[in-house]
């Protein structure tokens, strides 16, 4: 003990060495000094971390739960049969042996990798993932949810453990403790494994569910968007699992959310909870959906629009649109109303505690936000178009047509702010972030639609400049580049790979080879997307011709 102590650098008498046992375990894990203030200690709210009091216990043994929840799973007939395959299957590969899970706010107890890894999705996970601060975002909000719910907090630790075992691989040497980490993994929950219980714990909630009875909206819609993220991120070559659970969201919209435009046109975002469980109880005959529930289905809707482009997808976005209309195929306004109506979220989750900055912050970002939405509904659109044949592609070629020139015509001002944007603004304001990470979607949307056209042979009266389209997507990646490093070359790594597609400028492609060899460490899918565009880059320029589908030499795909 003495000498353990004298290591680094403390007098090692009892009576000044001694720790207390009745500290934070946040604290205690990291050997400093607690004040034992509850319910958080100085350091924790200083440092901004969870602070954890609860009393940690020993391993038990599982194997009875695990059959439980086997036949759970198997007598859940209600279950669509894509979650019902995939839960039993993950669930057969979950070792007999577990460590325990009781004992906290969410029945989970929670360990130090556990600690670990709420602290990376809280943080440096959300900051990269959203510019909104950490402490008042969507991020904020699940976890949240999340110390109410099991099957929340399960995702949210795979989601998070499993980027902070990636990066570290990825930057490590591969002799860098190895054996340390197996002995580690003894005495926690892999990423998979929470993965695996989060999808378990969410077959049984769907499962169960009587046709008359009302599903409690707010804990599935956040498993499925924190699984979504991580398929999109880390799921294996052949995107199943990204496609299954796109394809449970959209029987989720399809079969639970009817009455969404009826509830928008009816009622003010005032009288609409900001979660499920605090509505009154007068309104559980009809319920609705919460504002938080909304806005997910936002986010959702974004996350299919990214795999329609490379194949995949598509359901949730045309189940979401036939709810939300109008008929006409060109309009983008459905999506628009979702948002807007979803705007008052952070304030009304956070009421008087919700700082004024945050306040003006969230006024300011409204309008980029919007062109996001709009912007991905194009990605979506055009997707969905290069999957016609060649008479239905000009039948809904105006559509799109018309579509685009909406977008110009509503957000022009922020399409020329884009334009004039100095390499020397920084990013002191959150909308000169978004304008960087957002307006390269638009280009590249446009981008992409000139190759679809290119594809199918057809004469379109349409005005796509190519190269003003490239000039734009690299003169703002570059300052993004410059002010936020590879967190801000990540949010634009999908129009820098249509830019390198289709310029030819050895420039631009070495530029963007180098940036998606650093981005590669933040995700499985980015480092397949990196492999891609070497394969491709490699080729004779005459053999490349257009890509009609994103698969590498060995037959993976990927999405971005």
């Amino acid at each position: 003990m003495d000498q353990a102590i004298s290591t680094i650098g403390i007098d090692p008498h009892p009576q000044k060495s001694r720790r207390s046992k009745t500290g934070c375990y946040t604290c205690r894990i990291k050997k400093v000094k607690c004040d034992e203030a509850r319910p958080r200690c100085e350091r924790c709210v200083r440092l901004r971390r969870l602070c954890d009091y609860e009393p940690k216990m020993k391993h038990n043994d599982l194997l009875a739960i695990s059959r439980g929840y086997m036949l759970a799973l198997e007598s859940s007939k209600s279950l669509p049969t894509w979650a019902r395959r995939a839960a039993l299957t993950r669930a057969l590969a979950l070792p007999a042996r577990l460590p325990a899970f009781p004992g906290s706010a969410s029945s989970l107890n929670l360990t130090s990798a556990d600690h670990e890894a709420i602290r990376y999705f809280r943080t440096t996970f959300a900051r990269i993932h959203h510019t909104k601060n950490p402490d008042y975002s969507l991020f904020s909000i699940i976890f949240t949810l999340a110390q109410g719910e099991p099957m929340v907090m399960h995702a949210l630790l795979a989601l998070g453990g499993h980027e902070i075992e990636f990066r570290r691989s990825s930057t490590s040497d591969e002799s860098d403790g190895s054996s340390q980490l197996v002995e580690r993994n003894r005495e926690k929950w892999t990423p998979v494994q929470h993965y695996s219980a989060a999808l378990g714990l969410l077959a049984d909630v769907i499962g169960n569910a009587d046709d008359g009875r009302q599903l409690e909206l707010d804990p599935i819609c956040a498993v499925l968007y924190l699984m979504l993220v991580y398929e999109q991120k880390y799921g294996d070559g052949s995107c199943s699992g990204l496609s299954n659970h796109l394809a449970g969201a959209a029987l989720i919209v399809k079969h639970r959310c009817q009455r969404l435009s009826e509830q928008i046109a009816k009622r003010g975002w005032q009288g609409t909870p900001v979660l499920s469980r605090t509505q009154p109880q007068s309104q559980i005959q009809e319920p609705g959906l919460s504002l938080f529930v909304i806005r997910l289905l936002v986010w959702i809707a974004l996350c299919d629009a990214t795999a329609a482009t490379f194949g995949l997808g598509g359901q949730f976005n045309s189940e979401l649109k036939g709810i939300m209309g109008p008929d006409d195929a060109s309009s983008i306004t459905g999506f628009d109303v979702l948002h807007r109506y979803s705007n008052s979220l952070y304030r009304s989750m956070w009421g008087e505690t919700y700082p004024q900055v945050e306040l003006l912050d969230d006024v300011e970002n409204r309008d980029i936000f919007a062109f996001l939405c709009a912007s991905m509904q194009l990605r979506s659109m055009v997707a969905d178009l290069a999957r016609l044949d060649p008479a239905q592609f000009n039948l809904r070629l105006p559509a799109v047509d018309s579509a685009f020139r909406q977008v110009d015509l509503r957000y022009g001002e922020l399409l020329e702010v884009a334009s004039n944007l100095s390499l020397s603004t920084n990013n002191s304001h959150r909308l000169v972030a978004n304008i960087r990470a957002f307006i390269p979607i638009y280009h590249a949307a446009k981008l992409d639609l000139l190759r679809v056209i290119r594809r199918n042979g057809v004469t379109t009266r349409m005005e796509i400049v190519p190269e003003a389209h490239i000039t734009a997507i690299i003169d703002l990646a570059i300052q993004a580049d410059k002010h936020q490093g590879v967190e801000g070359t990540i949010r634009v790594a999908w129009p820098l790979f249509v830019v390198a597609l289709e310029t030819n400028s050895v420039v631009h492609q070495r530029w963007i080879l180098t940036r998606f060899q650093t981005m590669s460490s933040y995700s499985k899918n980015l480092e397949r997307a990196h492999r891609f565009l070497k394969e491709y880059l490699e080729m004779p320029f005459e053999k490349r011709g257009d890509c009609q589908s994103f698969s590498l030499a060995n037959g993976e795909i990927f999405v971005i």
